[in-house]
């Protein structure tokens, strides 16, 4: 059915026009209409959460790129006069982080971003593909509707005519004297206006059948979808475990410095206390507290286990019955990243 027709059915569904039936009413693809609406609201939702959890990312990474860069620099140097002017006192230039292990910290700023795109903004740009999907399969529904309530009142309109003409047939045959020869209301006078309502009829039954395969098809998915969003909160939970891990991933490329600054500090603190205990004649000595190790999630944050085993990757759960459409896994399959600038529900 061409496009005018259906802008014809909706625009008198619209302005309530009914068919020549005293009951007829559009057919209805209501329940589909009102979840996609509330999914769409959800979508909205979601897509903020996907955007500040990639943002989130992006900036550890890149804050992890200036901690990088300001470690890397050289360390001021102590100056000493000479005849030819101020000269370094230590030839060989420092940095601030030595002993840093730079490399770490690089791995970590992408191990943070290459976690949270596979096991959470992944997952999530899935559950809109599946969304996006849904929609489409749903507007072709919603054609599909349209042209099989113009088919009905098309029927309804021919059997209506048809009626009125053997209606007016058996009236005129009824004034036609006894004995005469055929007449107005014969059989044969209707058989192609009864073959074609028929057509029209069986017409009518195979998009009603269409439709209410494809509608329950879409509703299926619906519900998939649904069962789907119950357990995106896991997905929350599982990027600040990333960005945990991210942290004290980053935090091991000190171990080596921080090892090396508190073994210098303690042999500073001895030599004072010595000293201390010289001038003070055995009053007592200074006394050092060992500097504390902070602990993370998986031990100290110093140690080589810091950076913790990430979280399984948590797949989307399988559907319960009734079981999704192909094109609902497909359209999950090929899901690409979100849009943020987009009005639509890219």
């Amino acid at each position: 059915m061409g496009l005018w027709k259906r802008v014809s059915e909706r625009t008198k569904q619209t302005l309530g026009l009914k068919g020549n039936e005293a009951n007829w009413k559009p057919t209805s693809n209501a329940r589909n209409t009102a979840m996609i609406e509330e999914a769409r609201k959800f979508s909205k939702q979601l897509k903020a959460l996907h955007k500040e959890l990639k943002e989130l990312g992006m900036r550890i990474d890149s804050g992890l790129g200036t901690v990088r860069t300001v470690l890397n620099a050289p360390l001021p140097r102590v100056m000493e006069m000479s005849d030819k002017g101020p000269v370094p006192a230590d030839k060989e230039a420092g940095i601030v982080g030595s002993g840093v292990a730079f490399d770490v910290l690089t791995a970590a700023g992408s191990d943070v971003r290459a976690k949270l795109q596979a096991e959470v903004l992944h997952p999530l740009d899935q559950w809109q593909a599946a969304y996006r999907m849904i929609k489409h399969r749903n507007s072709k529904c919603e054609e599909l509707r349209l042209e099989l309530d113009a088919k009905r009142r098309e029927a309804a309109a021919m059997n209506v005519t048809l009626e009125k003409q053997k209606t007016r047939a058996h009236a005129a045959d009824a004034k036609v004297p006894a004995g005469s020869d055929g007449g107005a209301g014969s059989p044969n006078k209707f058989e192609d206006a009864e073959f074609k309502l028929q057509k029209e009829e069986d017409k009518v039954t195979r998009l009603t059948q269409r439709f209410k395969d494809v509608e329950s098809e879409v509703h299926n998915a619906l519900l998939t979808l649904i069962n789907d969003t119950k357990v995106l909160k896991q997905y929350a939970a599982t990027a600040l475990v990333v960005y945990q891990n991210g942290f004290a991933h980053a935090y091991t490329a000190f171990n080596e410095a921080l090892q090396s600054l508190q073994l210098t500090t303690s042999q500073a603190h001895l030599q004072l206390g010595g000293a201390g205990a010289a001038a003070a004649g055995g009053a007592g000595g200074v006394q050092t507290t060992p500097s504390k190790r902070v602990s993370g999630p998986g031990g100290e944050l110093g140690s080589p286990a810091s950076g913790g085993a990430s979280p399984p990757t948590a797949g989307l759960p399988v559907s319960t019955p009734p079981a999704p459409p192909a094109w609902y896994n497909e359209a999950r399959q090929a899901a690409t990243s979100m849009k943020y600038d987009s009005d639509d529900d890219s």
